[in-house]
């Protein structure tokens, strides 16, 4: 039996705590756990949230669940689901990235006890044309991850200003599952589930696309097709480039007109995307599924299939996406992949025998990423993605910074466990200038790409 967690997340101020006060209401009949991420150290949120009842409550303080306090995050889950909750609901902090929530909870010791719920993202119309550049990207950012979009504080909302959001909202894609409006952090129970093929009700599509819900429509000599494989597939993204390049050149009997899908790969979830003739790729927010929207002129049905298997084609295999224990892969930007052995990372100089010196509660003997760089001539500019091999990847991490990170390889003399967080664990110490905080610890590390800026 798995426990459902809800994520009610939004930007600074826009009700989340009342929210979660007004599901701690309705749901009185339940045993409900809260995990709160206080930005301060004051516990503001745990404080208001233990004056509405007798609930278990697990505050983080000091930073935030995406970033700087992951650990303390799994943690806390760990502890609120000793108690044997009926539901847990996360409260991050306003100014937290809602998919790296989802993402640790997907790869968490406890993720065969959790059941991932809706994610909840609560936005004050009024703050959408309020905020500056920062908030506003945002507010964006997190509304992308968003299953269930909440417009709160209505109350307080003239119809121009709920006219903008639903407008905003309208042109959100991927759409999200429901958009409600509300005040008081009010939200409908039936919100909180999925509906019937969606989340974790969407069947998994072991075999491709033939397995995942498509639709089409014709018009005006333009055909259309949606696919959708479930979260669980992995795709290559090179692979993924390909067949982009390959729907580009041209289709027997059609021409692609525009194409956009969302994909999770090795690399993390990215957005590939062509309109008139120029492909485009950046990293996606979407966590729910993979999807392809395909718009064709002329006739689409062949056209559609021989997409279809060139998407499919691009799907990792069980064998592919396994971890191996004695070498990582360094892809570099020109598409060359080199292979470094674990043997090689333990003959670099300057190796460290037991990085519990440098990270407390940590254990095993590194490599210094410098000396890897500096020993097969790795580019000094640009970026790297840390991949792991359950699919899981970090943001873009400055080069500069990531040379000063290590990679644990061994643990008394063998390959680092995958419960020690192998084959491979990239940690960068804090305080490091251009770390993105939750780029600092990467668990089971078999990828390293390195992009130009």
């Amino acid at each position: 039996m798995t426990v459902p967690v809800h994520i009610i997340a939004g930007f600074l101020g826009t009700g989340k705590t009342t929210a979660i006060r007004a599901q701690l209401e309705a749901r009185r009949d339940e045993k409900l756990a809260i995990i709160v991420n206080d930005f301060g150290e004051a516990s503001l949120d745990e404080a208001t949230l233990a004056s509405s009842g007798d609930y278990q409550i697990q505050n983080i303080p000091g930073g935030c669940v995406c970033c700087t306090a992951p650990e303390g995050f799994v943690d806390a889950l760990a502890a609120v689901l000793a108690e044997g909750p009926d539901r847990v609901i996360i409260e991050p902090t306003g100014l937290a990235r809602p998919q790296d929530i989802v993402d640790t909870l997907r790869r968490c010791p406890q993720k065969d006890a959790l059941e991932l719920a809706p994610v909840m993202v609560l936005v004050d119309p009024a703050r959408l044309t309020a905020t500056n550049a920062d908030e506003q990207e945002l507010i964006e950012l997190q509304a992308g991850v968003a299953d269930v979009l909440i417009a709160n504080r209505t109350d307080l909302c003239d119809p121009e200003t709920l006219a903008r959001f639903d407008a905003w909202a309208a042109a959100l894609w991927p759409e999200p599952l429901a958009v409600h409006k509300t005040s008081f952090g009010r939200i409908p129970n039936a919100l909180m589930d999925w509906p019937e093929g969606e989340g974790a009700r969407l069947r998994e599509a072991k075999a491709g696309h033939d397995h995942a819900h498509a639709h089409g429509d014709s018009s005006e000599g333009f055909d259309s097709r949606s696919f959708r494989w479930s979260p669980d597939v992995v795709f290559s993204a090179e692979r993924l480039g390909r067949a982009v390049l390959r729907m580009q050149e041209g289709l027997a009997g059609a021409a692609l007109a525009r194409f956009k899908g969302i994909f999770r790969t090795q690399e993390g979830f990215l957005l590939f995307e062509v309109a008139s003739g120029t492909a485009h790729q950046e990293r996606s927010a979407h966590r729910r599924d993979s999807r392809a929207d395909i718009i064709v002129s002329g006739d689409g049905d062949g056209g559609f299939e021989r997409i279809g298997n060139w998407i499919d084609g691009a799907i990792l295999t069980s064998d592919e996406i396994q971890a191996t224990t004695q070498q990582i892969e360094l892809a570099l930007p020109d598409g060359r992949v080199r292979i470094v052995q674990r043997a090689d990372l333990i003959t670099l100089p300057g190796g460290i025998d037991d990085v519990g010196e440098y990270f407390p509660k940590r254990s095993g003997a590194a490599a210094r990423l410098g000396a890897l760089w500096e020993s097969i001539a790795l580019p000094d500019t640009g970026s790297a993605v840390i991949c792991a091999w359950d699919g899981f990847s970090s943001e873009p991490v400055p080069l500069a910074a990531l040379k000063h990170g290590v990679l644990i390889h061994s643990l008394a003399g063998e390959a680092l466990p995958k419960e020690k967080g192998g084959p491979f664990r990239l940690m960068i110490p804090e305080g490091v200038p251009e770390t993105p905080s939750s780029c600092a610890n990467v668990k089971g590390v078999v990828r390293i790409v390195i992009k130009d800026d």
